[in-house]
């Protein structure tokens, strides 16, 4: 067996970008805010 550090998502950028997913979809908007703000999250990739 090959030894793995244990999980770390302080460290995973991704979990970061899903923390503010999460959030977004936390807050009560409409459709079309939740889509623009995906929109925005999109283009900083």
């Amino acid at each position: 067996m090959e030894w793995l550090p244990p999980y770390s998502p302080d460290l995973n950028p991704i979990e970061h970008k899903w923390a503010g997913v999460k959030a977004i979809g936390e807050k009560r908007c409409s459709v079309d805010e939740l889509f623009m703000e995906h929109v925005e999250c999109v283009k900083l990739y």
